[in-house]
Protein backbone atom coordinates (compact mmCIF):
# COMPACT_ATOMS: atom_id res chain seq x y z
CA UNK A 1 0.00 0.00 0.00
CA UNK A 2 0.98 3.47 -0.90
CA UNK A 3 1.32 6.04 1.41
CA UNK A 4 2.48 9.68 0.87
CA UNK A 5 2.50 11.99 4.47
CA UNK A 6 3.34 14.99 3.38
CA UNK A 7 -0.14 17.46 1.89
CA UNK A 8 2.28 18.60 -1.39
CA UNK A 9 3.70 15.38 -1.97
CA UNK A 10 -0.31 14.11 -1.50
CA UNK A 11 -1.40 16.72 -3.91
CA UNK A 12 1.58 15.94 -6.84
CA UNK A 13 0.55 11.95 -6.38
CA UNK A 14 -3.47 12.01 -6.67
CA UNK A 15 -3.08 14.44 -9.55
CA UNK A 16 -0.47 12.06 -11.56
CA UNK A 17 -2.26 8.63 -10.11
CA UNK A 18 -4.76 8.96 -13.64
CA UNK A 19 -1.49 8.72 -15.36
CA UNK A 20 0.15 5.31 -13.82
CA UNK A 21 -3.09 3.94 -14.02
CA UNK A 22 -3.60 4.52 -17.68
CA UNK A 23 -0.21 2.46 -18.12
CA UNK A 24 -1.53 -0.31 -16.08
CA UNK A 25 -2.32 -3.17 -18.62
CA UNK A 26 -3.91 -6.54 -16.91
CA UNK A 27 -3.26 -9.77 -18.56
CA UNK A 28 -4.48 -13.16 -17.70
CA UNK A 29 -3.54 -16.52 -18.33
CA UNK A 30 -6.04 -18.72 -20.37
CA UNK A 31 -5.82 -22.43 -20.82
CA UNK A 32 -5.74 -23.40 -24.98
CA UNK A 33 -5.52 -26.83 -25.23
CA UNK A 34 -4.97 -29.30 -22.27
CA UNK A 35 -4.20 -32.72 -24.30
CA UNK A 36 -6.87 -34.37 -22.10
CA UNK A 37 -10.55 -33.88 -23.71
CA UNK A 38 -9.72 -33.36 -27.56
CA UNK A 39 -9.20 -36.45 -29.46
CA UNK A 40 -6.52 -36.94 -31.58
CA UNK A 41 -5.33 -39.91 -33.83
CA UNK A 42 -2.98 -40.76 -37.03
CA UNK A 43 -5.95 -38.72 -39.13
CA UNK A 44 -4.48 -35.79 -37.17
CA UNK A 45 -0.90 -36.21 -38.80
CA UNK A 46 -0.74 -34.40 -42.68
CA UNK A 47 2.51 -34.93 -44.90
CA UNK A 48 2.90 -34.58 -48.63
CA UNK A 49 5.05 -37.50 -48.74
CA UNK A 50 3.88 -40.48 -51.15
CA UNK A 51 1.48 -42.60 -49.76
CA UNK A 52 1.94 -45.92 -47.59
CA UNK A 53 4.90 -43.83 -46.62
CA UNK A 54 4.91 -44.68 -42.29
CA UNK A 55 3.65 -41.94 -40.39
CA UNK A 56 4.19 -41.08 -36.76
CA UNK A 57 2.63 -42.55 -33.97
CA UNK A 58 0.04 -40.49 -31.58
CA UNK A 59 -1.57 -40.83 -28.31
CA UNK A 60 -2.55 -38.64 -25.14
CA UNK A 61 -0.62 -40.44 -22.07
CA UNK A 62 -1.21 -39.93 -18.32
CA UNK A 63 2.01 -41.35 -17.58
CA UNK A 64 4.32 -39.13 -18.85
CA UNK A 65 3.34 -35.72 -18.22
CA UNK A 66 4.92 -32.86 -17.99
CA UNK A 67 6.29 -31.30 -14.42
CA UNK A 68 3.60 -29.00 -14.22
CA UNK A 69 0.20 -28.40 -11.59
CA UNK A 70 -2.63 -30.44 -12.49
CA UNK A 71 -1.23 -31.98 -15.72
CA UNK A 72 -3.46 -35.11 -16.34
CA UNK A 73 -2.27 -36.22 -19.64
CA UNK A 74 -0.01 -35.05 -22.26
CA UNK A 75 0.03 -35.77 -26.54
CA UNK A 76 2.96 -38.10 -27.40
CA UNK A 77 4.41 -38.20 -30.92
CA UNK A 78 6.52 -40.98 -31.43
CA UNK A 79 8.36 -41.16 -34.78
CA UNK A 80 10.06 -44.27 -35.99
CA UNK A 81 12.81 -44.09 -37.91
CA UNK A 82 11.40 -44.62 -41.01
CA UNK A 83 8.94 -41.99 -40.59
CA UNK A 84 11.18 -39.04 -39.69
CA UNK A 85 10.09 -36.60 -41.96
CA UNK A 86 8.17 -33.32 -42.10
CA UNK A 87 4.64 -33.30 -41.36
CA UNK A 88 1.99 -31.35 -40.04
CA UNK A 89 -0.28 -32.50 -36.87
CA UNK A 90 -3.91 -30.80 -36.81
CA UNK A 91 -5.69 -30.08 -34.03
CA UNK A 92 -8.76 -31.57 -33.67
CA UNK A 93 -10.85 -28.37 -33.55
CA UNK A 94 -9.15 -25.11 -34.50
CA UNK A 95 -8.56 -22.65 -31.60
CA UNK A 96 -9.76 -19.25 -31.85
CA UNK A 97 -8.45 -16.07 -30.10
CA UNK A 98 -9.99 -12.82 -30.31
CA UNK A 99 -8.09 -10.78 -27.84
CA UNK A 100 -4.51 -9.50 -27.67
CA UNK A 101 -2.09 -11.98 -27.36
CA UNK A 102 0.97 -11.46 -25.53
CA UNK A 103 2.69 -14.48 -25.27
CA UNK A 104 1.81 -18.76 -25.73
CA UNK A 105 3.24 -20.91 -23.43
CA UNK A 106 3.46 -24.73 -23.69
CA UNK A 107 6.03 -27.47 -22.48
CA UNK A 108 7.49 -29.47 -24.74
CA UNK A 109 9.12 -32.88 -24.46
CA UNK A 110 12.41 -33.66 -26.59
CA UNK A 111 14.44 -36.74 -26.86
CA UNK A 112 17.32 -34.69 -28.39
CA UNK A 113 16.54 -34.87 -31.97
CA UNK A 114 17.88 -31.99 -33.50
CA UNK A 115 14.17 -30.91 -35.50
CA UNK A 116 12.26 -27.65 -34.39
CA UNK A 117 8.48 -27.33 -34.05
CA UNK A 118 6.63 -24.42 -34.79
CA UNK A 119 2.85 -23.15 -34.12
CA UNK A 120 0.73 -22.99 -37.29
CA UNK A 121 -1.40 -20.04 -37.13
CA UNK A 122 -3.79 -17.84 -39.10
CA UNK A 123 -4.14 -14.69 -39.44
CA UNK A 124 -7.07 -11.94 -39.42
CA UNK A 125 -5.87 -11.48 -43.61
CA UNK A 126 -6.28 -15.47 -43.62
CA UNK A 127 -2.50 -16.13 -43.99
CA UNK A 128 -1.25 -18.82 -42.56
CA UNK A 129 2.19 -18.68 -40.86
CA UNK A 130 4.72 -20.81 -39.16
CA UNK A 131 5.95 -19.41 -35.58
CA UNK A 132 8.84 -21.07 -33.72
CA UNK A 133 8.16 -22.53 -30.92
CA UNK A 134 11.39 -24.12 -30.11
CA UNK A 135 14.32 -26.04 -31.97
CA UNK A 136 14.66 -29.60 -30.00
CA UNK A 137 17.86 -29.71 -29.70
CA UNK A 138 17.45 -30.46 -25.96
CA UNK A 139 16.67 -33.73 -24.28
CA UNK A 140 13.56 -33.70 -21.27
CA UNK A 141 10.62 -31.32 -20.52
CA UNK A 142 11.30 -27.67 -21.56
CA UNK A 143 8.41 -24.89 -21.30
CA UNK A 144 8.66 -22.58 -24.22
CA UNK A 145 7.28 -19.35 -25.25
CA UNK A 146 6.29 -17.86 -28.07
CA UNK A 147 6.18 -13.90 -27.74
CA UNK A 148 3.41 -13.33 -31.06
CA UNK A 149 3.88 -9.81 -31.33
CA UNK A 150 7.30 -9.96 -32.40
CA UNK A 151 5.39 -11.99 -35.63
CA UNK A 152 2.23 -11.00 -35.98
CA UNK A 153 0.00 -7.72 -36.41
CA UNK A 154 -3.07 -7.96 -34.39
CA UNK A 155 -4.70 -5.03 -34.71
CA UNK A 156 -8.59 -4.65 -35.87
CA UNK A 157 -7.46 -3.93 -39.69
CA UNK A 158 -11.88 -2.61 -39.98
CA UNK A 159 -13.47 -0.33 -38.01
CA UNK A 160 -15.65 -1.60 -35.19
CA UNK A 161 -15.14 -5.36 -36.68
CA UNK A 162 -13.27 -7.78 -34.57
CA UNK A 163 -10.73 -9.62 -35.66
CA UNK A 164 -9.04 -12.94 -34.58
CA UNK A 165 -5.85 -15.65 -34.84
CA UNK A 166 -6.81 -19.02 -35.29
CA UNK A 167 -4.25 -21.55 -34.56
CA UNK A 168 -4.63 -24.69 -36.71
CA UNK A 169 -1.76 -26.86 -35.46
CA UNK A 170 1.74 -27.82 -35.10
CA UNK A 171 4.71 -28.32 -37.58
CA UNK A 172 7.41 -30.71 -37.48
CA UNK A 173 10.55 -30.30 -39.35
CA UNK A 174 13.84 -32.96 -38.77
CA UNK A 175 16.98 -31.70 -39.70
CA UNK A 176 19.21 -33.15 -42.00
CA UNK A 177 21.36 -34.01 -40.75
CA UNK A 178 19.62 -36.01 -38.06
CA UNK A 179 20.69 -40.34 -38.00
CA UNK A 180 18.94 -41.94 -40.25
CA UNK A 181 18.45 -44.74 -37.64
CA UNK A 182 17.13 -42.11 -34.16
CA UNK A 183 13.62 -42.87 -33.47
CA UNK A 184 12.24 -39.38 -32.39
CA UNK A 185 9.99 -39.35 -28.93
CA UNK A 186 7.97 -35.38 -28.70
CA UNK A 187 5.43 -34.80 -26.45
CA UNK A 188 3.05 -31.50 -25.58
CA UNK A 189 0.85 -30.39 -22.21
CA UNK A 190 -1.20 -27.89 -21.51
CA UNK A 191 -0.63 -24.47 -23.77
CA UNK A 192 -1.81 -21.67 -22.45
CA UNK A 193 -2.10 -17.88 -23.55
CA UNK A 194 -1.16 -14.87 -21.70
CA UNK A 195 -4.06 -12.36 -23.22
CA UNK A 196 -5.53 -9.03 -22.67
CA UNK A 197 -8.93 -6.92 -24.25
CA UNK A 198 -7.95 -5.24 -27.12
CA UNK A 199 -7.86 -1.52 -27.23
CA UNK A 200 -11.61 -0.35 -28.47
CA UNK A 201 -12.25 3.07 -30.48
CA UNK A 202 -14.43 5.14 -29.67
CA UNK A 203 -17.89 4.35 -31.07
CA UNK A 204 -18.91 8.00 -31.53
CA UNK A 205 -17.46 11.30 -32.28
CA UNK A 206 -19.77 12.74 -29.58
CA UNK A 207 -17.54 11.02 -27.12
CA UNK A 208 -14.69 12.70 -27.74
CA UNK A 209 -16.06 16.29 -27.07
CA UNK A 210 -16.02 17.66 -23.34
CA UNK A 211 -19.40 18.14 -20.90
Amino acid sequence: MIVVRNPFLSTVFLLFLPLFSADVVIYKEILLENFETSSFSVENIKSRLEKGTPLPEISLSSNFTAPIPGSQKSLVIRIPKKANFPFFLAFPEPIVLTQFVKEIRVPVYSSQSNGSLSLVIETQNFETKQIPIASLNFRGWKECSISLPNFLDQGDRVFLQESHLTIIGIYYLPREDNPTNQEVLLALDDMTALVRDKYRPLRKKEQLLED
